[in-house]
């Protein structure tokens, strides 16, 4: 009896089937989700969503805690260093050294109270907060009061920056993403 091959169209449904069961953890490899445990506790401390935060992270800095960008921003959340010395004021932190944000627990503590104030400071409006993040929030302010741009990602084509309209399109796309690869994570409603 000789033994039949299997045909295109066979292989090709076996692929269908093995990517069905296996697509998530092939996902996973390329949308990591390193420091859970951190992202979890700053996100539930500030009010912030766990995805969205991974997302902010695989945007800012693919989850390297030694990433520094051409512009002198460092760590996790690619945070300025006189940022992170505000921000460390504002906490309460007795003492800041611009290595702290190599630190990546630190570096994600930091990082999500100022995205956290940023949210506070655009009344709830996270699209905005995300645009100050990337911007800064002078010029996010400027955009909303002169109605260049209203806040959200309606009307995303109307930010001046092409840099800040990339980085709102590509951390929703990932947010998404990440709420779909790791829905075991749990949002804070605050």
């Amino acid at each position: 009896m000789q033994k039949q091959r299997l045909s295109t169209y066979h292989w090709l449904w076996l692929l269908v089937i093995f990517s069905f069961f296996l697509h998530k953890p092939i996902l996973r490899i390329f949308f990591i989700f390193d420091y859970r445990q951190s992202i979890q506790t700053f996100s539930q401390a500030y009010g912030l969503d766990p995805h969205l935060l991974g997302a902010v992270i695989f945007v800012e800095s693919r989850f390297d805690p030694t990433a520094k960008s051409s512009k002198g921003a460092v760590g996790l959340m690619q945070i300025m260093p006189a940022t992170g010395e505000w921000v460390a004021r504002q906490m309460g932190w007795e003492s800041f050294r611009p290595e702290d944000l190599t630190d990546p627990v630190k570096n994600l503590e930091l990082g999500c109270w100022y995205l956290a104030y940023l949210k506070k400071y655009f009344n709830g409006n996270e699209v905005a907060a995300l645009a100050a993040y990337n911007a800064g929030h002078r010029y996010v302010q400027d955009w909303i009061d002169t109605k260049v741009w209203e806040g959200d990602l309606v009307k995303i084509e109307k930010i001046p920056f092409v840099e800040t309209k990339k980085y709102l399109f590509q951390i929703n796309a990932i947010r998404k993403i990440y709420r779909y690869l790791y829905p075991e994570l749990t949002i804070n409603s605050a």
